[in-house]
């Protein structure tokens, strides 16, 4: 079976090199600071206090010492699935049809990458909170979150809609969505290190920065789609 791109059909697990080596590094990274965390981690931690008719909340130090390497393991499988479900899906519209399976590899397998970054930091933080040691967690989630964005503008491009549609305004939305996600790749690109900047210069403004910059991104691929439709006139492709 040939996927709706003329390619060859993806396999069910399809990895990515690259993002998944980084993957598996960071949660080698987890695990081996979980592990030497250990010791000197408080047996449990109270994330909320008892008040009124509730009791205390507290998370054992066991949960907190697997939990984000079991999530980043988990989200790495599955994004390795996805060019196969979006193979098996190419039919229900043709916005998943005449996509190359090795782009959305390559964009599940580095989202995975920049994911685990993030995670491997929150995770870092968590350990802090149970052994006790100073963790900036403004300075380095701000980073580590500026450090994804950067690779998810990179790969934006390849995430653009494929296929034909037989409307006009619909191919005309769709087709004008690559190459605003072009642009909107080299926002989101450049808000990522905006936020990097931020996070030690100015914490306070690194969530504000990248939250704006995508919203910036996104909207630009919005508004650039919307016109284009607004502007094709009616009918089908071909009458």
């Amino acid at each position: 079976m040939t996927s709706t791109s003329g390619e060859p059909a993806p396999p069910v697990w399809s990895w990515h090199g690259p993002g998944a080596a980084i993957t598996a590094a960071a949660v080698l990274a987890m695990v081996v600071a979980s592990i030497l965390a250990w010791p000197d981690m408080a047996a449990e931690v109270v994330t909320r206090e008892a008040a009124g008719r509730h009791g205390a909340s507290v998370v054992p130090r066991g949960v907190s010492a697997v939990l984000l390497p079991a999530t980043a393991s988990l989200l790495a499988a599955l994004f390795a699935l996805g060019p196969w479900v979006e193979h098996h899906l190419g039919s229900l519209t043709p916005a998943l049809q005449e996509r190359s399976p090795e782009r959305v590899r390559r964009v599940l397998g580095w989202t995975s990458a920049g994911l685990s970054v993030v995670l491997l930091v929150v995770h870092l933080g968590v350990l802090s909170l149970y052994t006790g040691h100073d963790f900036r967690w403004e300075q380095a989630v701000g980073a580590a979150v500026g450090v994804l964005l950067v690779v998810l503008g990179g790969v934006l491009p390849l995430a653009a809609p494929g296929g034909r549609f037989s409307s006009r305004r619909a191919e005309a939305f769709r087709a004008a969505q690559g190459p605003a996600y072009r642009d909107a790749g080299v926002v989101v690109a450049i808000t990522g290190v905006a936020t990097v900047v931020c996070a030690f210069a100015a914490p306070a403004a690194a969530v504000v920065v990248a939250v704006g910059g995508v919203l910036l991104g996104f909207g630009l691929v919005a508004v650039r789609a919307a016109l284009a439709a607004v502007r094709s006139p009616g009918g089908r492709t071909g009458a």
